[in-house]
C-alpha cells in the first residue's frame, strides 16, 4: 500500500500514498473523492479495509447519481451501481475536485 500513488488527495494535502491517507483524518475525509475520480487503482481489492470500504460505497452512490456526467467528463472504469442519497453539503468540494481533474 506504500507504493499506491494518489492523484486527488495530494493536491489538497501533503499525503502522497494510500497508506499516508489512511493514517490522516484529512486523507480519510477525501478518500471517497479519490476513489470516485481515480480509476487507475482497483479499489475493490482494498475494500477489506473499513475506511476504504466506506469511502468506496460513498463513491459508488455519487457515481450512480451522476453517472452521465462522469461518463462524459472523467475517464475511469465504471463503479458499482449503488442506490443512495448524496449529501448536498459535499457538493461544493465535489465540484472543486472535478474541476481539478478536468484540467
Amino acid at each position: 500500500m506504500d507504493d499506491i500513488k494518489l492523484k486527488i488527495i495530494p493536491y489538497f494535502t501533503t499525503l502522497a500514498t494510500l497508506k499516508n491517507a489512511l493514517e490522516d483524518k484529512r486523507g480519510i475525509k477525501l478518500l471517497w473523492l479519490e476513489i470516485l475520480l481515480n480509476g487507475d487503482i482497483n479499489w475493490e481489492d482494498h475494500c477489506d479495509i473499513p475506511e476504504i470500504k466506506s469511502a468506496y460505497e460513498k463513491a459508488c452512490v455519487w457515481y450512480t447519481n451522476f453517472r452521465s456526467m462522469f461518463d462524459a467528463c472523467v475517464k475511469r472504469p465504471p463503479l458499482r451501481v449503488m442506490k443512495g442519497r448524496v449529501d448536498n453539503r459535499e457538493y461544493r468540494r465535489f465540484i472543486e475536485v472535478l474541476n481539478f481533474v478536468r484540467h
